[in-house]
């Protein structure tokens, strides 16, 4: 696993380098035009069911009767979540352009802090001539808690959290009547500490999307489908089937349909509605009889996230959302007694408000547009 993290690393690294070598040798004044951009969002919502705990584990919550099995007070809670985006990029002109995005971002959790994170990430993104388009780029969760988990070594309800590191690259090609196609590689490094080394886990990923960009009222449609597998290291455990190390290795495949559409305008403001709805299946491959969590387990779960923009031109928007996710476990036997949730749902509603602006732009010869913004 150190090899991967090094490799999710380098990658990241690579995006930023691949940046730096991007930037044309010429003065920066000879190119169509560039800009820096800031973008700041704040948003809030309520979420039914912050850890995705099953009944089962919702009753064990509210009883009082296991403060071992759980850090959190409230299976439900109020989400906040800061963001903040730079944006360089350059027009070459002709259709071609370059852009390098950082962003930085967290979620803090009203009354279960336990649960707060942050993370960063890196996008290079290359257009060219005709709309093909190459993007790169790297994602950096340093810490996120799951929830308590039972360590099979000691018996004991331990902190299970863990850092993430992931890193794609997507082609998408564009045809005629707004028709793009593209093809994408995900990659991510899943480390777990202390207590739970045989979670730690290498996922691959590979999707296709189909997109049409010319629908009635500004309509965009996005169709996408893709299959993930991981490997976690209690898959290696020589104790192999008679091993009571929790092995939660799976494949599955998964369908995305997504879309917008805009409802109306007036001067500078724009009315958008938005969908997205998605499908995913996990095949566990644990065999082993004391994992009872995982051996013979499938899952199949569905998300669907309804939402209504209203965008301000040209510097803000502002969104409210709902979010349904519900995940249905199946087992060779009754579903076991675990720290692992099984079925569960879970609801989010919420809002979120967002400013952009360019903080800095230069135009063809070095002179600065006339329009604040360079809009």
């Amino acid at each position: 696993m150190q090899g991967t993290s090094t490799g999710l690393r380098r990658l990241i690294a690579a995006t930023a380098l691949v940046g730096a070598l991007g930037i044309p040798a010429e003065p920066a004044g000879a190119a169509r035009g560039q800009s820096l951009n800031l973008a700041v969002g704040l948003s809030t919502w309520y979420d039914g069911n912050l850890l995705q705990y099953s009944e089962n584990q919702i009753g064990q919550l509210e009883s009082g009767l296991f403060p071992d099995r759980f850090s959190i007070e409230f299976k439900d809670n109020a989400t906040f979540n800061p963001s903040l985006a730079l944006t360089w990029e350059l027009d070459r002109g002709g259709g071609r352009r370059q852009s390098l995005r950082l962003k930085g971002d967290g979620e803090f959790n009203g009354r279960n802090s336990t649960a707060d994170h942050r993370s960063a990430s890196l996008t290079w993104r290359e257009t060219f001539h005709g709309g093909s388009r190459f993007t790169a780029r790297g994602y950096y969760l340093p810490s996120y808690y799951l929830r308590q988990l039972k360590d099979v070594t000691s018996g004991l309800y331990e902190r299970g959290q863990f850092s993430l590191m992931i890193g794609g690259a997507d082609w998408s090609q564009a045809f005629k009547h707004g028709v793009q196609a593209g093809l994408g590689y995900q990659l991510e490094d899943r480390g777990y500490s202390p207590f739970f080394p045989e979670r730690t886990s290498t996922t691959h990923q590979g999707v296709l999307s189909l997109g049409f960009r010319e629908l009635p009222d500004h309509g965009v449609l996005n169709v996408a489908a893709g299959y993930r597998k991981s490997r976690a290291n209690g898959a290696d455990d020589p104790g192999g089937s008679a091993s009571t190390v929790p092995d939660v290795s799976y494949h599955g495949w998964f369908a995305d349909l997504s879309g917008r559409g805009e409802f109306g305008r007036k001067g500078n403001l724009r009315i958008t509605g938005d969908f997205d709805y998605k499908m995913e299946s996990r095949a566990y491959e644990s065999d082993r009889p004391a994992d009872r969590s995982h051996e013979g387990r499938s899952d199949f779960a569905n998300i669907l996230e309804v939402g209504l923009r209203a965008q301000f031109r040209p510097h803000w928007t502002l969104r409210g959302f709902d979010r349904y996710d519900t995940n249905h476990a199946t087992y060779g036997g009754p579903a076991p007694l675990t720290s692992d949730p099984s079925s569960y749902h879970q609801n989010l509603a919420g809002i979120e408000i967002g400013w952009s602006g360019d903080l800095w732009t230069q135009a063809r010869g070095g002179q600065k547009p006339d329009a604040e913004g360079g809009d």
